[in-house]
């Protein structure tokens, strides 16, 4: 949530996210309806180009058909006039494969200019069961493809090979492709390929294509598809040459067809998303100079507050108004610091009054208290052995045996109290020692406390060493009274600036305050009075915790606490 509220993340969703979002609606809109008006504009053209081309093919077989009803309808039932066969000269030009006329009764050869390049037996064959109907068979001419078109009258057969260039084809070719990888079929009846330009397709069957069975059936139309084995849109115009049953394709991909300020078009996208990115660098570029370093600035302020001055010394960079900022929080940690200054002075005197007011205490207890509940002891126990040994004297006896009980518990409660008041294994002893015992006295059957020491042990002036056990009592006081923890952990590590005491625990945890100054109203006195320990010496305290995680207090006290 704190990232959401940043200032990097509030420009980009309230002022360059809409911008962007409006560009690439735009754009992509703009893209849709080009596109789809390109569509309808390619489907028409390809469209009449494909009519068009099979119009012209239609229209060379459908006159080369008429030629040889011509030539058939002199010709009587019994009779072959020579005028017939004069009038094959006159349309040889019109089958440059061969032109002849035949007995179909005998299947003799009358008459043929321009010999025939192919044995015709299967044309006539077809014309003897079909007669009156015009037949056209796809066929090889010693290696030139042609169309056989065969007529019959009674008896009289005409037979005439024409090219496939003859037809148009060759021309048709050069004129339909309408781009670069542009491919025109020529389909017969079944599907299979009689001519193409693309040579690696010749003999494919196409009855499954994509417009191919439309064209056959007499339709004629454009389709939008993608080809098997590639990703690319194809355009395939189709139409059919019904004099033949045949259909011409023409195939290309989409993207040749379409028009270059179409392609223009489809980099918008690609332009909007390049200006996207170099408006996010730009405003990276732009936030590195001011949110880096605003966030920079308030970690240290944060630490500030926690009594780290020196954090704030250190430079965050950025425009001059935010170094401006720092020079200011510079000035008002070295205000705070005077005062700290004083107060510590006070609070320094005040805590003085406070160990010399438990010592006093701790002595009173010890040389008075404890030494009267002692004699108290002894005197009970000479009363009992005064009593006669009789049996209506053991309710009294049983009666100065518990007063004896709770008088030893007394005194180990009150030597427990000293021992808060006046850690003597800390003055005898030295700290490590001390916090020993503090933590073996603090474990329970239901508080594991594990305790760990890194660095070389040594000697701390005594207030250092007081204020560490001090914050570690009230840490682990804490932990027992709050925590509900299973497992503690109490870190003492010594360096050369000084001591680090960690403590942290598993227990429920809590919401710790952003600021030192919000522990006393919230009811966190025992940290507070850590916070003031570690202060009043120079040190640093921090602390970590959340609900359900746990707790870490982590403090730092100098080897030389500050001279006033």
């Amino acid at each position: 949530m704190r990232l959401l509220r940043g200032l990097f993340t509030q420009v980009f969703l309230w002022v360059l996210l809409p911008l962007i979002l409006v560009l690439l609606g735009v754009a992509f809109g703009s893209t849709a309806l080009h596109q789809q008006a390109m569509r309808s504009m390619v489907a028409e053209r390809n469209a009449g180009i494909a009519r068009g081309a099979a119009a012209v093919l239609t229209e060379n077989l459908y006159r080369r058909q008429q030629i040889l009803q011509a030539l058939l309808n002199p010709l009587a039932e019994d009779t072959f006039p020579d005028q017939t066969i004069r009038a094959l000269s006159l349309f040889i030009a019109d089958f440059d494969l061969g032109l002849a006329l035949f007995d179909l009764e005998g299947r003799d050869r009358l008459a043929e200019l321009g010999p025939l390049r192919a044995d015709p037996q299967a044309l006539l064959d077809q014309l003897a069961r079909r007669p009156g109907e015009p037949v056209f068979l796809f066929g090889k001419f010693a290696g030139t493809s042609g169309v056989w078109i065969g007529l019959a009258k009674g008896r009289w057969g005409a037979v005439g090979a024409v090219s496939l260039n003859a037809l148009g084809w060759e021309m048709l070719r050069q004129t339909v492709k309408t781009g670069p990888r542009a491919v025109v079929y020529l389909i017969d009846s079944t599907g299979t390929v009689i001519a193409s330009t693309a040579p690696s397709a010749q003999g494919a069957n196409l009855k499954a294509y994509e417009g191919a069975t439309a064209a056959l059936q007499g339709e004629s139309g454009v389709a939008f598809h993608r080809s098997p084995g590639t990703p690319e849109e194809h355009v395939t115009a189709y139409a059919p040459i019904p004099i033949v049953h045949w259909a011409l394709l023409i195939e290309e991909p989409w993207i040749d067809v379409v028009a270059p300020l179409l392609r223009y078009t489809l980099l918008v996208p690609l332009l909007v998303l390049a200006v996207t990115v170099v408006s996010l660098i730009a405003l990276y570029v732009s936030m590195w100079r001011i949110v880096r370093p605003l966030q920079a600035l308030g970690e240290r302020a944060i630490r500030l507050a926690w009594g780290d001055f020196e954090a704030i010394r250190t430079p965050v960079g950025g425009v001059e108004e935010i170094q401006d900022l720092q020079r200011a929080l510079q000035d008002m940690a070295e205000q705070i610091r005077r005062y700290q200054s004083g107060m510590q002075h006070y609070i320094a005197a005040m805590t003085q009054a406070q160990e010399e007011e438990r010592l006093r205490l701790a002595r009173e207890l010890h040389d008075e208290t404890i030494q009267n509940l002692v004699v108290l002891a002894q005197r009970i126990q000479m009363l009992e052995l005064t009593l006669p040994p009789l049996e209506e004297m053991r309710p009294a006896r049983e009666h100065l045996q518990a007063l004896s009980a709770m008088v030893r518990q007394t005194i180990q409660g009150i030597r427990r109290v000293i021992q808060d008041l006046r850690p003597l294994y800390l003055e005898e002893l030295g700290l490590v020692p001390a916090l020993e015992a503090l933590v073996q006295s603090t474990s329970s059957e239901d508080l594991e406390i594990l305790m760990e020491i890194d660095g070389e042990e040594q000697r701390l002036p005594p207030e250092v060493e007081l204020a560490v056990y001090r914050i570690a009592q009230a840490a682990l006081s804490n932990i027992v009274r709050h925590a509900r923890a299973r497992h503690a952990r109490l870190h003492l590590e010594f360096g050369s600036s000084g001591v680090t005491l960690t403590i942290e625990d598993d227990g429920q945890g809590f919401e710790p305050p952003e600021l030192p100054g919000e522990l006393a109203l919230r009811g966190h006195f025992g940290l507070m009075g850590m916070y003031e320990r570690a202060t009043r010496l120079g040190g640093h305290f921090s602390i970590r915790s959340a609900p359900g995680q746990g707790t870490r207090v982590v403090v730092f006290l100098p080897g030389e606490p500050p001279r006033a």
